[in-house]
Parts: structure tokens; C-alpha cells; sequence
């Protein structure tokens, strides 16, 4: 079932995401008054097709990935002297005409994002849960409580962009600033980082350098024939103390654990409003190199870290401009760090990864995260189309500009060249996310 719902949820949003960077290409070409011969969603066979007044061919093809808009003039032997062909066009026209697609993308994240900053959210704060003992952030001076107010230059007040704010600084060395709020104070704190997750795929960079999220210690799940289902623990009891230690947040849980070296502990449990006490014996795991009893979180997050977010329609318009900007720029700092080896490659998804994520957000975040997704992957569609590879409506652009500086043609053997590079880079590009994707769910 998960399978299906992964499926039409990557359908649903390609289409979407497709659907609006070809028709900002058909927008503005037909705006310079140029003739469209086809608009096709999806690449193969077409399976439902019909004209407009303007004769131009409409296309919903049978493979739900990539469209496409064929322009008269466009290609080798189109009628290029006609005034409603593409190549006759201005120079700036063209550009315009190309760069529609990228910026259709992105103006539909500002859109999806205004209405969803109107509508409003309850987000997971940036307070700091556990901070792990000798992690980089203990030892910068992070304690439980404290409230991330700004990283580096960046303002933040979810944990969500905090992890956005960090992901700027994979593969540096040097300090991360963090402006904090510890009760009622507030201060800079200095994290040192050295060649950071260089070459690594990340998940939760907060994590990585201490600061865990603020679960309460509320049993998810015990696991058979382990000690905690052996002393007694259950789904749902909520541990108090561990050998007379207070516990507040699940990250406690397993310090206290290992602190206390393999050796039995006594845990204080809230069950059903009555408290008990349960001796535990922990196991070594050597897999994890690490002492587990057998227990896994309810992941229900302390009421206090949990925010309401709602904008007015102005300053969530400004707000979603400024996402969508900051995560255009940072999605080529990622491209370039990638290049340059500063990001592992392995952070790269495909098809199956947008698919997995796409059918999660129906099934765990609902429409709001579903179209949240919508918004970023559209940014994602938009810069990939600005990297100047030939075939991409970046290097369109580039043999544009080419052609305008030298003044005359690039001749046909080395545009063929060039678009045969574009394909196989392309190819080879869309091969490596999906191998990529593969090795992440372990097939």
C-alpha cells in the first residue's frame, strides 16, 4: 500500500512541477509572439492529445518525468525566417524565453509557500534538548534549555532552519557562531568544526554536533526477548529517573545507560499514573558499540518545544521570497561543494527518493507537507535547469551568449557535440541519483 501511495505521490508532483516550468517557457514565448507546435507533459507515447486555436499540439505522454516545448525555429530545419520562430528573435527574447521555465518553478515555491505560511503550522522550535557529553557543542557551552536564536548570520526559530542555517557550513573548518538564549540571557557560542561531515551524507547535523531534539522518555516500542522486556518495561511507561537521576529527554536515556557501564540500573516509571521501580541489566551491542536494553521512542516531543507559526499575507509573501532565495543560493553552494568534493556525492537523490518522500508526506505530514515538498522540489527542478549543461536551459543559454559575443553561428558538428556531451552528462547524472537511491533502501 505504502508502494502505491510512494507512486502517486511522485506522479502527482512531477506532473505539478513539470506542468509549470514548461508552461512559464510557453507563457513567455507565446508573450514575444512565438509560435508553439507542441506542449508535451511527459516523455513516450501520447495518450491524450488536442489543439488550441493557435494550432499548437497539447500531449499528456505516457512516462510521468520531464515535458517538454517544441518552438517553431527552434530545431535544424524549422523555418527560421519566419517572424514567429524562435530563432528570430532577440537575443535578450531568447533568454527570457529560456529562463521562464527555472523562474516558473520558482514562483510557484513562493506561492505554495505564502498560502502555507498564511495558513499557519506548528513547528518543532529550535530549543535544545540533551546536549551529549564531549560533543563539540558541550564543550562550546550548550546546555539543555537553551534556545538557538541565530547561526552565524542566519535568524532562526525553527529546528528546521537551524539544520537549513548549518548545511551551509558542510565540509568547512573554522567556528560556527550560534547566538543563544539560555534562560534569560543570551549569548554567543563558538562550535568548532574541522573539514566538516566532508565526504559524509548527513541527516540531522543538530544531531552531529550534540544537540538532540527534546523527546520525551516515553517508551515506543520494546523489542522481545530483550532486558528491558525482561525486567518488565512497556510500551507507553515513561522513565522518571535512572538510579535516582532525573531523566527529562530520551537522549538521557541511553548517556545514563552507558555511563553506568553494562551494570544494572534501576528505573523510576510513570505507568498509568502509578510508579514502579525495574531493575534492568543492559547488553553490549557490539554493532552499535554501545549498552541497549531492547527500547525505541514514542518520538513524542515536549510541549514546550513545539511553536505556532501564522504570518498576514504581506509578510508571508515576504517570508516565502526570502526561503525561496535562500534555498536557491544554498542549492548551488551544495552543487559546487559536490563538484569540489566538500559534500559526498551520496547526497544526490533520484526518482525513488523523491517518490519515498513524496508518499511519507501524504502519509505522515498530510497536504501541508505534501505541498511543502511540492515547493522545495520545484526549486530543485529550477536550479538544475540553470547549471549550464547543454540540453539544460542554462547551456542553451551559454551557446546563446556564445553566439552573441563571437557574432555569428556555433557550427553544426560542435553544437552536435556539445548536445550529445549534455545527454550523456544528463544520462549519466539520473543514473547515479537512482544508484543512490538504491543503496538507500538497501536493495
Amino acid at each position: 500500500m505504502n508502494s502505491l501511495i510512494y507512486i502517486i505521490g511522485f506522479i502527482t508532483l512531477i506532473l505539478i512541477i513539470t506542468a509549470i516550468h514548461e508552461a512559464g517557457h510557453y507563457s513567455v514565448a507565446r508573450f514575444f509572439k512565438v509560435t508553439i507546435l507542441d506542449f508535451s507533459i511527459g516523455m513516450g507515447k501520447s495518450l491524450k492529445s488536442w489543439k488550441d486555436k493557435a494550432e499548437t499540439e497539447f500531449h499528456l505522454r505516457i512516462l510521468p518525468i520531464g515535458g517538454f516545448v517544441k518552438m517553431k525555429g527552434e530545431e535544424e530545419g524549422d523555418d527560421a525566417n519566419s517572424k514567429d520562430s524562435f530563432a528570430s528573435k532577440k537575443y535578450y527574447q531568447k533568454v527570457l524565453i529560456l529562463l521562464a521555465g527555472p523562474f516558473a518553478n520558482f514562483f510557484l515555491a513562493i506561492i505554495i509557500l505564502t498560502g502555507l505560511n498564511i495558513y499557519g503550522n506548528t513547528s518543532l522550535s529550535s530549543l535544545a534538548g540533551f546536549i551529549d557529553k564531549d560533543s563539540p557543542s558541550f564543550q562550546a557551552g550548550f546546555t539543555k534549555g537553551d534556545v538557538i536564536l541565530k547561526i552565524d548570520s542566519y535568524k532562526v526559530y525553527t529546528r528546521s532552519e537551524a539544520q537549513m542555517a548549518l548545511s551551509r557550513r558542510l565540509g568547512e573548518t573554522g567556528d560556527i557562531t550560534f547566538l543563544v538564549r539560555s534562560k534569560e540571557n543570551e549569548k554567543i557560542l563558538n562550535v568548532t568544526i574541522k573539514n566538516w561531515l566532508q565526504g559524509e551524507e548527513p541527516s540531522d547535523l543538530l544531531k552531529n554536533l550534540g544537540i538532540n531534539i527534546p523527546i520525551k522518555p516515553i517508551i515506543g516500542k520494546v523489542l522481545k526477548n530483550s532486558p528491558a522486556e525482561n525486567s518488565g518495561l512497556e510500551t507507553d511507561d515513561e522513565i522518571l529517573a535512572i538510579d535516582n537521576q532525573v531523566v527529562t529527554s530520551w537522549s538521557e536515556i541511553k548517556s545514563n545507560i552507558n555511563n553506568n557501564l553494562g551494570l544494572q540500573s534501576v528505573f523510576k516509571v510513570k505507568r498509568n499514573e502509578e510508579i514502579i521501580y525495574l531493575s534492568v541489566v543492559p547488553e553490549f551491542s557490539d554493532e552499535n558499540n554501545e549498552y541497549l536494553i531492547g527500547i525505541s521512542a514514542s518520538n513524542k516531543v515536549s510541549q514546550e518545544a513545539l511553536i505556532y507559526q501564522r504570518e498576514n499575507p504581506l509578510s508571508a509573501f515576504t517570508k516565502a521570497s526570502v526561503q525561496t532565495y535562500n534555498v536557491v543560493g544554498d542549492s548551488f553552494e551544495f552543487l559546487y561543494k559536490m563538484i569540489t568534493g566538500y559534500v559526498s556525492p551520496k547526497n544526490l537523490g533520484g526518482p525513488v527518493m523523491i517518490g519515498q518522500f513524496a508518499g511519507e508526506s501524504l502519509i505522515y505530514g498530510g497536504f501541508y507537507s505534501f505541498l511543502l515538498l511540492i515547493s522545495y522540489v520545484s526549486i530543485g527542478l529550477g536550479v538544475i535547469n540553470l547549471v549550464p549543461i547543454p540540453i539544460l536551459d542554462g547551456g542553451q543559454i551559454v551557446i546563446l551568449t556564445i553566439e552573441r559575443l563571437k557574432g555569428s553561428p556555433i557550427s553544426p558538428r560542435i553544437l552536435d557535440f556539445t548536445y550529445r556531451f549534455g545527454i550523456s552528462a544528463v544520462v549519466l547524472l539520473m543514473v547515479f541519483a537512482f544508484m543512490n537511491d538504491i543503496s538507500r533502501i538497501g536493495v
